[in-house]
């Protein structure tokens, strides 16, 4: 039962429920639990001599661990391509999938390709502050479910990061070669709940249900998973919605809106959380509130499509819990969560100043607001009895002097968001910027390896 004590942090930010920041803070953890937060812990009595490891942790501002809500990791071999550099949301998705099923097709996407890539895209979260991920994977092949998720949660745990596993679908897809049916996408959630999912509190793999959207998966299918996570603690779902494209399939082929049409299907409840929501009708904002449904927000990515800026401040208004995410690689291009932040803080600044976000409340939506989307009260937060993830970045870089506020600092300033010191579950990942039980040159040289390997007749 090991105990750590990260001690003298120039500021700590708990964003507990009273917003609690600390100059001079130390956090204790013993055996992954936060066990004590203030200032001078080191003083009291048999302290030091109880933990089994001490921090310095001067220089630093403190944060909960960063949570990504919305990733594809498996992305991570499709960065920067060029015949997608420039296109919409239609031939985007049309493009994205003919390069995975031709890699598939041709040998070079199984499991173990898909596992090299996750590990190499979750060890450039974890370095950049990132303690919990939740992947939505949804290429798979007709037929039976081959281990994709499986893979991702074993690079996870090499990692050492916790990952929320959404198994993502397509069962009504353009595509007959990669649709799978509604029968082989229940069966394989279930199995992977039974196998993986961990519903109580500290967690380091949870399930989630996660359908690619309304416009590509059978209504059948929404609400069978609704049925399946109302059975299974901890399980959410989670989702696409208002992309740019869902909207009008959703009204041709169902005469009603995305949300509509979740609703109908038992998805408009807590548990649910949403990625983009670009540009839902006003009105639905506030039913989306009033049924407890959470979302992600994802400005890299849609500004990168081009769909432009979702209503951020009417979502706050509305009382709805807001996290962040990246989305995946082919449409972002990178996993840089402490980044996106920056582009949101100045893509939102239109209008009354007084309504534009503050960094305390995009650290706020990346932290605890996170949590919030994946149904964690054990995350997000530093306070006695939560999870011991932290991250901490280091203030007096040459990239950062001058700084008077280093909140709003660590937001806005930096030419690099790598962290200095990344703690999950209690255990020191990352220290003075470096990773202490992996190698990212060896993860990405894996990865590059994997992604070279060559044809083959198979599969």
């Amino acid at each position: 039962m090991a105990r750590v004590l990260l001690a003298a942090f120039d500021l700590l930010a708990t964003f507990d429920d009273d917003r609690t920041e600390i100059a001079g803070g130390d956090v204790l953890i013993n055996d992954r639990v936060i066990e004590a937060v203030g200032v001078g812990l080191s003083d009291q009595p048999g302290v030091l001599d109880s933990v089994d490891q001490v921090v310095d942790c001067r220089g630093l501002v403190g944060l909960p661990g960063l949570i990504n809500a919305h990733q594809h990791l498996y992305q991570g071999a499709f960065r920067a391509v060029r015949s997608l550099e420039r296109v919409a949301i239609g031939p985007w998705l049309a493009g994205l999938g003919s390069l995975v099923k031709a890699r598939y097709q041709a040998g070079r996407f199984g499991a173990d390709v898909v596992g090299a890539v996750a590990a190499a895209v979750l060890t450039e979260s974890l370095l950049g502050g990132v303690t919990t991920v939740a992947d939505q994977h949804y290429f798979f092949p007709a037929g039976p479910s081959l281990g994709y998720v499986e893979a991702t949660i074993e690079a996870a745990a090499a990692v050492g990061v916790r990952l929320h596993a959404c198994r993502g679908t397509l069962t009504a897809g353009p595509d007959p070669e990669v649709t799978q049916s509604v029968d082989a996408v229940v069966a394989h959630c279930a199995r992977l709940i039974a196998d993986h999912h961990d519903g109580g509190p500290g967690a380091m793999v949870r399930v989630a249900l996660a359908p690619c959207g309304v416009h590509v998966d059978q209504p059948a299918l929404f609400s069978q998973l609704a049925a399946l996570a109302a059975d299974h603690d901890g399980v959410g779902l989670h989702t696409h919605l208002y992309e740019k494209i869902d909207a009008a399939v959703c009204r041709e082929r169902y005469r009603c809106t995305p949300w509509e049409f979740l609703v109908a299907h038992g998805w408009g409840q807590p548990g649910t959380w949403l990625a983009h929501v670009v540009d839902p009708p006003d009105a639905e904002i506030d039913e989306m509130a009033a049924a407890g449904v959470a979302i992600a927000h994802l400005p890299a990515p849609d500004l990168r499509m081009g769909w432009g800026r979702a209503p951020l401040r009417r979502f706050l208004d509305a009382g709805i819990t807001v996290g962040f995410g990246t989305t995946g690689s082919a449409s972002n291009d990178g996993a840089n969560l402490l980044g996106d932040l920056r582009l949101a803080a100045l893509v939102h600044r239109a209008g009354d100043p007084e309504r534009w976000p503050s960094a305390r409340e995009l650290l706020a939506m990346a932290t605890r607001g996170g949590a919030a989307c994946l149904g964690r009260d054990d995350l997000g937060q530093l306070r006695p009895g939560a999870q011991g993830d932290v991250a901490a970045w280091d203030m007096r870089r040459v990239d950062r002097i001058g700084v008077h506020d280093p909140l709003a600092g660590l937001v806005m300033t930096g030419l690099s968001s790598n962290a200095s010191l990344v703690v999950v579950a209690g255990r020191v990942v990352v220290e003075g910027g470096v990773a202490v039980h992996i190698d990212p040159a060896a993860v990405a040289a894996a990865a590059a390896q994997a992604l070279a390997k060559p044809t083959t007749s198979g599969r």
